[in-house]
């Protein structure tokens, strides 16, 4: 029932009257208006349900107040295993409260608390609340200002439990490298991650360098972020030849570092043959431009057979890269690649009509979704454009390409 504009009055009241009789595993509230009343209405029928399992409250406006109820709620229900707070107004006290029901819990396997306002001080609660929880698997922490401190305070914690964490995200946390040594230590000992969130954050070159083995040496690892963190082509450097050969890895995002011509040659070098279930690619906004990065990027569409999702926006490709990756495009075998995106690349008609040649040399190999959004491309281009769709329609044995501008 999320989006539907639930208040916390009348609408909780008469959630709370039907909820003890209801047999729901799930209920999802996500976006409405509940606030801490609404949530200390539906607190008091979620301590004792018998078959709440998933509880969503992102985005109502929920303080430290509402927090505090649900908190008392949740250390008397036996039953809830997925709880997400996202986007509400948790501060330090509230965040303190729900520590104090993670630690009791042993049910609890998903916490999902991003964009509140936790600050260390939370983190530091959590912290705690994690030495005396063995259930959780998943915590989501993004965009709370923790800190150095805070992420210390989450990985000393995360290494002195018995239980595994499977999915770590503690992006836009202002981390730096001071913060990222904790880090390294925690992924080097515990080794069960599968997803790695540090978007936005500031581990930079060196921070990246001391982290690449520890990453590595988590082999489940399947989906790994570390875009925007100031790293350039010696930080790629160290996480490539880190990742060679990674068994498990099938999403990576990389955008909005600075990694130019030199750091993309060295993850396309990685991502042709030695990462074999990649699937997604992201470098969006990481200083590509027309030369050997955008060579580069053409090898690896026509060389890699496992890519199904590539983000390559705002990369001042121009009509040079355009050109450029067509080559690689007219010549590929990989016909699994599902999204293309262009966008935001300063690409005019040369370039879109080279793109338009590659889609009728190769068929079968064109993108399901090429996208061009924001680019210079006039109606000279679009028509290309369009008439090589109908030809890959045609040509393709009735496979459908379609081209945003």
């Amino acid at each position: 029932m999320s989006k539907n504009g639930i208040s916390g009055g009348l609408g909780a009241a008469a959630l709370a009257q039907v909820l003890p009789g209801a047999a729901l595993s799930t209920l999802v509230l996500n976006t409405n208006s509940l606030g801490d009343g609404g949530a200390e209405q539906l607190a008091k029928v979620i301590a004792g349900h018998l078959h709440l399992t998933t509880l969503d409250l992102g985005q109502n406006g929920i303080s430290d107040a509402g927090a505090a109820a649900l908190a008392e709620a949740i250390k008397l229900n036996t039953r809830l295993q997925r709880l997400d707070l996202s986007g509400n107004a948790i501060d330090k006290d509230g965040a303190a409260a729900l520590a104090a029901a993670l630690a009791a819990s042993t049910t609890l396997e998903v916490l999902v608390l991003t964009d509140n306002y936790l600050g260390e001080a939370g983190a530091l609660s959590l912290g705690d609340a994690l030495r005396a929880n063995n259930s959780l698997k998943e915590l989501h922490l993004k965009g709370n200002e923790i800190g150095d401190v805070g992420v210390a305070a989450i990985c000393e914690a995360l290494m002195a439990r018995h239980g595994d964490i499977t999915v770590l995200d503690l992006g836009n946390n202002s981390l730096t490298e001071a913060g990222a040594a904790v880090l390294t230590r925690m992924l080097s000992l515990k080794r069960s991650l599968k997803e790695l969130n540090l978007y936005m954050n500031d581990i930079g070159d060196s921070g990246m360098a001391k982290m690449a083995h520890a990453i590595a040496d988590n082999k489940g690892l399947a989906v790994l972020d570390v875009g925007g963190n100031n790293i350039g082509p010696k930080g790629m450097a160290a996480l490539a030849g880190a990742l060679r050969n990674h068994g498990s890895l099938t999403s990576l995002e990389l955008g909005y570092n600075p990694l130019g011509p030199e750091g993309t040659k060295t993850v396309t070098d990685l991502a042709k043959f030695n990462l074999p279930k990649l699937s997604s690619l992201k470098m969006g906004w990481c200083k590509v431009a027309g030369g050997d990065g955008a060579r580069g990027l053409s090898d690896l569409v026509l060389l890699n057979n496992t890519l199904s999702h590539v983000d390559l926006r705002g990369n001042a490709l121009g009509n040079d890269g355009a050109i450029l990756l067509s080559h690689g495009l007219k010549a590929a075998e990989n016909s699994k690649i599902v999204d293309l995106d262009l966008g935001y690349n300063e690409i005019k008609d040369d370039g879109a009509c080279a793109l338009a040649q590659a889609l009728k040399a190769n068929p079968e190999g064109a993108p399901k979704e090429i996208k061009l959004n924001s680019n210079y491309i006039t109606r000279f281009g679009q028509v290309a454009l369009s008439e090589a769709v109908d030809m890959v329609y045609e040509m393709g044995k009735g496979k459908m390409t379609t081209v945003h501008f």
